[in-house]
C-alpha cells in the first residue's frame, strides 16, 4: 500500500471532540474512544500539502470559490459513480444538517409530516422536530439472513395516512450499513413521485463502499427521479475533514437552487473557509488512490472486529456493513436495558460508543462503534468490552 494507515496519532491536547468531549454524552473523559463519526486516521497527503501551502502564505482573509472547485465535485461523481452532473446545479453548504433545516423550512410549512427510515442518523429526527414538523418513522425490518431491508408497504402506508410531503433519506445508510441497490432507491422514489413527496438524499457516505458493493446516487436512475430529488454529499467523511464544515447540495431545479442561495446570503453563510476550498478541490482532483487504499484498509478492520466477535464475544451479533466506517452491534443477549447497556459499556468496560437508542426507539439494545481507526485502537476497544462481558456474564 502506498499509505500507512496504521500510524498512531495523538489526539488528545487537541481538541478533539471524539477524544476530549466524551464527558458531555458519557460519564467521563476517560473512556476509549470509539464512537462519533470522525477517523484516527490522518487525511490524505495531497490535502495536507494543498492546505500547507495555504497555511504558508500567511493570509486567512475572504475566500472565492472558483469554478474548478465545483467542476471537481461533478467530475468525481462522474470518474467514481457513472453520473454526470452539471456543476451549474451544484451549491456550497456548510453541512448536510445544516441544508436539512433549511431545506425542511423551505419545502414544507409547520406541522407537515416528514419520513425517516428509523434506526436512523439521530440528527434526521432531531432536525425535524426541531423545526416543528411532524416526525414518521418507517422501521427497517430485518430478514432471514439478519439483514436489513425496507419495509415498502409501510412506506407507502405511512404516506399516505400522514400526508407526508417530504422524505429523508440515508444512502448508504447509517447506522446499518447498507448500500441500496438501484431496484430499492427506484421503488422508493417511485412511491414519493406517487403521492408528491420530495426526496432529500444524504449521500455523505457514498465513497466509503466495501468490496462487492456498488453506491448508486439516488438521483441518477432517470430523469423525472432526479427532477424530484435534492443531493446532499461531502468530501468531509471519505477524507476526514469534518471540521472544515463545508458541503455540496444538488439542486434539479433552477428555483430551489436560487431559493436556498438566497437563505445562506440572508445567513450571511455563503461563503467558503478557505481551508476547506483547497482541501475539497484537492480531495476531488488528486486521492482516488487514496481513498481505494482507505477502502481496503476499512474493510480488513471490519473483518477484524467480526473475526473478534465470533472467537471471543459469542452474545454479541454483527453483520459486516455494505458501506460507511460504522459498525452496528447487537447486545440484546446481554438482556439489558438500553439504560443499562449504556452504563455496563461506559462503567464496566470503559468505552465510549453510540448508543443505539439515539438512532430511534428501534436501535435500543444495539450500539454503533466506529472502525475507521489503526488497527491497535479496535484491539484494545474490543478488550475492554470482552474483559467486561467476561466478569459479568
Amino acid at each position: 500500500m502506498k499509505y500507512n494507515f496504521n500510524e498512531r496519532i495523538e489526539r488528545k491536547n487537541n481538541h478533539s471532540a471524539k477524544w476530549e468531549e466524551m464527558d458531555k454524552k458519557f460519564i467521563s473523559n476517560d473512556l476509549w474512544p470509539m464512537w462519533i463519526a470522525d477517523m484516527d486516521l490522518k487525511t490524505a497527503p495531497e490535502i495536507i500539502n494543498s492546505m500547507k501551502e495555504k497555511v504558508e502564505q500567511g493570509i486567512f482573509g475572504y475566500v472565492y470559490r472558483p469554478d474548478s472547485y465545483y467542476r471537481s465535485a461533478s467530475n468525481w461523481c462522474e470518474r467514481r459513480f457513472g453520473y454526470k452532473l452539471d456543476p451549474g446545479t451544484l451549491i456550497n453548504s456548510p453541512g448536510v444538517v445544516p441544508t436539512l433545516s433549511i431545506l425542511i423550512r423551505q419545502l414544507t410549512e409547520v406541522g407537515d409530516s416528514i419520513i425517516i427510515q428509523s434506526p436512523v442518523y439521530y440528527p434526521f429526527a432531531c432536525v425535524v422536530k426541531d423545526n416543528n414538523r411532524n416526525l414518521v418513522e418507517n422501521y427497517l425490518i430485518k430478514d432471514k439472513n439478519n439483514k436489513y431491508i425496507i419495509d415498502f408497504d409501510d412506506f407507502e402506508k405511512k404516506i399516505i395516512e400522514n400526508q407526508v410531503k417530504l422524505f429523508i433519506l440515508c444512502s448508504p445508510h447509517n447506522p446499518v450499513g447498507r448500500v441500496w441497490t438501484r431496484e430499492e432507491l427506484e421503488r422508493l422514489s417511485n412511491i414519493c413521485l406517487k403521492y408528491n413527496v420530495r426526496v432529500i438524499s444524504d449521500e455523505i457516505w457514498r465513497d466509503i463502499i466495501m468490496p462487492g458493493f456498488a453506491h448508486i446516487p439516488t438521483a441518477s436512475i432517470n430523469k423525472v427521479i432526479e427532477k424530484n430529488t435534492i443531493t446532499c454529499f461531502s468530501p468531509t467523511k471519505t477524507f476526514n475533514l469534518a471540521g472544515l464544515q463545508s458541503s455540496f447540495v444538488v439542486f434539479p431545479q433552477k428555483k430551489e437552487w436560487e431559493n436556498f442561495d438566497r437563505e445562506l446570503g440572508i445567513l450571511d453563510i455563503k461563503r467558503n473557509n478557505p481551508f476547506s476550498l483547497v482541501a475539497f478541490e484537492t480531495a476531488y482532483t488528486q486521492c482516488d488512490t487514496w481513498v481505494n487504499e482507505l477502502n481496503n484498509y476499512l474493510n480488513e478492520n471490519m473483518d477484524y472486529v467480526i473475526n473478534f466477535i465470533n472467537e471471543n464475544l459469542p452474545l454479541i451479533k454483527t453483520k459486516k456493513p455494505e458501506g460507511t466506517y460504522l459498525m452496528w452491534l447487537d447486545f440484546s443477549a446481554l438482556n439489558l436495558n438500553k439504560d443499562e447497556l449504556s452504563k455496563f459499556l461506559q462503567e464496566k468496560a470503559g468505552v465510549a460508543v453510540d448508543d443505539g437508542f439515539w438512532f430511534g426507539e428501534t436501535g435500543a439494545g444495539f450500539e454503533r462503534i466506529n472502525v475507521a481507526c489503526p488497527r491497535y485502537m479496535l484491539e484494545i476497544g474490543l478488550n475492554k468490552i470482552k474483559d467486561a462481558i467476561d466478569k459479568s456474564f
